[in-house]
């Protein structure tokens, strides 16, 4: 059993917190995967050094090339989604929750 701190005298604001987080997390992965297939959509199917694509990104065996910047981008997006998930978990443990 995780100990609530303050004696749930923060839980209001921590519920405010957690959704707020929680959706802002489902928010960004939802934008994580349009962009993702975007790119499946858009992106060439070979590697061309001269534009710098380079990197693979595949979709269930449908191989597209990426920019080091495109790849970055959503590479970003899913740790910043795992890290809100995260920090909202944590809000919920301590603050809401016992």
């Amino acid at each position: 059993m995780i100990l609530p701190l303050a004696d749930g005298k923060y839980r209001r604001i921590g519920r405010l917190f957690v959704g707020l987080l929680g959706f802002s997390a489902l928010a960004i992965w939802a934008f994580h995967f349009y962009l993702w297939y975007q790119y499946d959509g858009a992106a060439p199917l070979q590697p061309d050094v001269s534009s710098g694509r380079l990197h693979p990104l595949n979709t269930h065996g449908h191989v597209v090339y990426l920019t080091k910047n495109e790849d970055g981008r959503l590479a970003g997006l899913t740790i910043l989604t795992f890290f809100l998930f995260g920090i909202a978990f944590l809000i919920n443990a301590f603050f809401v929750e016992g």
